[in-house]
C-alpha cells in the first residue's frame, strides 16, 4: 500500500506472525519492535542514512509480500492501540507536523503524491496524530487518497456519509471501534449527527433510526406501568390487562366480565325458541286458538 494509510480489502488472512507476537505483549513492545524494522527496512530514508552506511541495506523482509503483510499487520495493532486510547500514543510525534515524515517515506518517490490534512496542527484531540498515521478515517479521505486540505473538503468529500444530512459533520467514535476483528474487517462505528430527537445514526444501515430508550433502560416508569417505545420516544402505560387508576395513581386489574352471563344468555334464548315451537304444534293440533307462547 502506498504511504497514507489506510486498511487492505480484503482484510489479511493472516496476520504477520512477529507483529502478532509482540504487539500481544502490549503497546510498548509492539512499538519498539515495529520501530526496529521500519529502520532496517529502510522505509524512511532520513533514519537509514543516519543510522546506516550501507548504500543497499539488508532488509528483514523476503518478499514485498511479507513487507505487506508486516505492515498491514502493524497498522491493525497500532491503530486499534489508537482507539483504545493508550497514553503512550497520547500527544504522538510531540505535537509537531503529524504529516511531516510522510515526506521522507520511500515510496514517496514512487507514488509522487502529497497527502495533505488541515487538522494535522490541531491540539483538540491528544491522539489526532496517531489516528491520522494509524488509522483509516471512514468519515473521509478513503476515497480522495487521504488529502484533504480543509474543512469544506471534508464535509464534501464523496466518501462522508454524513454529506446527505442536513449537519454533513462526521465524527468516528473511539471508544465504540475496540474490538480487532471489526478493524480488520474496515467495520467502524462513526457518529452523523441526526437533527431529529430521539435518532441516532447507525453505521450498519447508514441513516438516521430510533433510539429504543425501553430496550436500553434508560428510563424507569413506575406505578406499575411498562415502558413502550415511540418513535423518537418513548412512554409509560399498564401491562396488557391493566388500566390506570387515577385515583390510586397505580395500573389496576381489569374486572372481567362473568363467564355465566353468556351461557345465561344463550340459554335464555334457547328456552324462548322451544316455547315458541310447542305453541305453534298445539295450534296445529287444535290444542290452542293462536300460535303465541
Amino acid at each position: 500500500m502506498v504511504y497514507h494509510k489506510y486498511f487492505p480489502l480484503p482484510r489479511l488472512k493472516r496476520l504477520h506472525p512477529e507483529v502478532r507476537t509482540a504487539c500481544d505483549q502490549g503497546v510498548l513492545t509492539c512499538i519498539d519492535v515495529i520501530a526496529d524494522n521500519a529502520v532496517k527496512s529502510y522505509s524512511l530514508k532520513y533514519l537509514t542514512l543516519k543510522y546506516m552506511n550501507e548504500t543497499n541495506p539488508s532488509k528483514p523482509f523476503a518478499t514485498p509480500l511479507e513487507l505487506f503483510q508486516y505492515r498491514a499487520s502493524a497498522a491493525y495493532f497500532l491503530c486499534w492501540f489508537t482507539m483504545q486510547r493508550s497514553e503512550y500514543l497520547m500527544n504522538y510525534m510531540s505535537g509537531s507536523n503529524c504529516l511531516q515524515d510522510l515526506e521522507k517515506v520511500k515510496e514517496k518517490e514512487v507514488a509522487d503524491k502529497d497527502v495533505v490534512d488541515f487538522r494535522h496542527d490541531s491540539i483538540q484531540n491528544p491522539f489526532l496524530c496517531a489516528e491520522i498515521q494509524f488509522c483509516p478515517n471512514y468519515c473521509y479521505g478513503r476515497r480522495s487518497g487521504g488529502s484533504v486540505p480543509s474543512q469544506l473538503a471534508l464535509i464534501k468529500d464523496s466518501g462522508n456519509p454524513c454529506k446527505h444530512l442536513k449537519d454533513p459533520t462526521c465524527t468516528i467514535l473511539p471508544n465504540e471501534n475496540t474490538d480487532f476483528d471489526g478493524l480488520q474487517r474496515n467495520m467502524f462505528n462513526i457518529s452523523c449527527s441526526c437533527q431529529r430527537s430521539g435518532f441516532i445514526w447507525s453505521s450498519r444501515f447508514e441513516l438516521c433510526v430510533d433510539v429504543d430508550e425501553c430496550k436500553l433502560k434508560t428510563v424507569t416508569c413506575t406505578n406499575g406501568q411498562v415502558c413502550q417505545n415511540l418513535p423518537g420516544s418513548y412512554k409509560c402505560v399498564c401491562r396488557k390487562g391493566y388500566r390506570f387508576d387515577a385515583e390510586s395513581n397505580q395500573c389496576v386489574e381489569l374486572v372481567p366480565i362473568p363467564s355465566h352471563s353468556l351461557s345465561r344468555t344463550g340459554r335464555v334464548k334457547a328456552i324462548q325458541q322451544k316455547t315458541a315451537l310447542m305453541a305453534m304444534f298445539e295450534y296445529v293440533i287444535g290444542l290452542r286458538n293462536n300460535t303465541e307462547p
